[in-house]
């Protein structure tokens, strides 16, 4: 097995972490209801496919969320460290156009409900798995497929 450069591991490092970041803003953006900064997570071709819920298009998936979020009082989603598959070549220098990678992030998700007609508040907590694809374009990381998966609930 050939060693790697410090440079490659630099730019591992750096591609790991731009990408983690998006995932991060992503987070930030649902739970701050700011959908154009959950928008900026995608490229513009991107698919969402949101469990048994909701699947389509960026602008369909915004859209969705946009409907659906601001009904719940609030939401609170706190993802673990994304496992982080990179598939570019070391050798191609600084070049990342092109590059993919596929992601795996486990997230617990709570969403409280607003009252019901007795006062009554819901608290659902969720445990996710989160599946996505990323790709390099355009000078940054963004998401080309976003899919995700309830392991278990509780309310």
């Amino acid at each position: 097995m050939d060693e790697m450069s410090e440079r490659d591991e630099i730019r591992i490092w750096r591609a790991e972490r731009e990408i983690s970041r998006v995932i991060l803003r992503y987070v930030r953006g649902v739970d701050g209801r700011d959908f154009e900064q959950v928008r900026a997570c995608f490229h513009s071709d991107a698919r969402i496919c949101y469990g048994d819920w909701f699947e389509g298009d960026l602008d369909e998936g915004i859209a969705f969320l946009a409907r659906a979020i601001p009904r719940l009082q609030s939401t609170l989603h706190v993802f673990g460290t994304p496992w982080i598959e990179l598939d570019f070549s070391p050798e191609d220098g600084h070049n990342e156009s092109g590059a993919t990678a596929v992601v795996e992030t486990y997230a617990v998700n709570s969403a409280t409900y607003q009252p019901d007609a007795d006062g009554v508040v819901v608290e659902n907590v969720s445990g996710t798995k989160y599946f996505d694809q990323f790709e390099f374009r355009d000078g940054g990381w963004a998401l080309t497929k976003r899919q995700n998966r309830r392991i278990w609930s509780h309310n």
